[in-house]
């Protein structure tokens, strides 16, 4: 009994070891510039970052965040560099490499074109394959998609460069969070949604998560504070505050 006793103690002792080494350091975050979601130039840096800070405060954890492009972003947390990506969608491919949390956030991702183009729904993927689609470099948008090769996709470094090739008329159609998209928008003195069509059926309804890679020793530790912190202020009104705070 005695014996069982120590041995109880010390995996309470070890528990609660790495509970106060976690809590003890900073969680560094990164991720790119996703207005109206999270940016280096919004408001507290954007209510995702804001319901991500909050979730992790209530599992007594601090965190910081900094805004990179998007493939070094995915590189550093897969090295250890940076311990979380912050706003990522979930792939089968990605689930290889990262660990997720519970999702944070759902957002619908879908093609957008300009009325002149005259088409406002498909069939299938391959309805679309006589239309140049411009898409984000390594960015998801639904692993059909994603995997249809035949599709004529044109990579840009960010959304904002796929939205001015629109109205360009160097891309026929864009892949895009409608959120995002009308963001944009509305952030131009030139253009209007009225030109546009969001074509239907949107791509996904594609949930927000955060990552961590499979190679963290702390990774179970650190997605578990944050699923455990999302669910409590969930639970107390605390996340739809801030949604509504920031317009969402």
């Amino acid at each position: 009994m005695k014996h069982r006793f120590c041995t109880l103690q010390l995996v309470i002792f070890i528990f609660c070891s790495c509970l106060a080494t976690l809590h003890a350091k900073e969680l560094r975050m990164v991720t790119v510039d996703w207005a109206p979601y999270y940016g280096s130039e919004m408001t507290n840096n954007g209510v995702i970052t804001v319901i991500v800070k909050a979730a992790f405060q209530r599992s007594g954890i601090q965190s910081s965040v900094k805004f990179i492009p998007w493939k070094r972003a995915l590189k550093e947390v897969e090295s250890g560099k940076s311990d979380i990506l912050m706003g990522a969608y979930y792939t089968d491919e990605r689930s290889k490499t990262y660990l997720y949390s519970e999702p944070i956030y759902d957002i619908r991702v879908g093609l957008v074109a300009l009325k002149s183009l005259g088409l406002g729904h498909y069939t299938k993927l391959q309805d679309l394959t006589p239309y140049t689609i411009g898409v984000g470099r390594g960015w998801a948008n639904s692993d059909e998609f994603d995997q249809a090769d035949y599709l004529n996709k044109k990579g840009a470094t960010n959304q904002i460069l796929n939205v001015r090739k629109l109205f360009k008329k160097r891309v026929d159609m864009i892949s895009i969070s409608y959120d995002v998209f009308r963001y944009e928008v509305a952030a131009m003195a030139t253009h209007t949604l009225d030109e546009v069509v969001f074509i239907e059926p949107p791509l996904q309804i594609a949930a927000l998560h955060l990552m961590t890679s499979r190679q963290n020793p702390d990774k179970e530790k650190v997605i578990n504070a944050f699923n455990r912190g999302l669910a409590a202020i969930k639970q107390d009104g605390t996340y739809d505050k801030i949604l509504k705070e920031y317009g969402f």
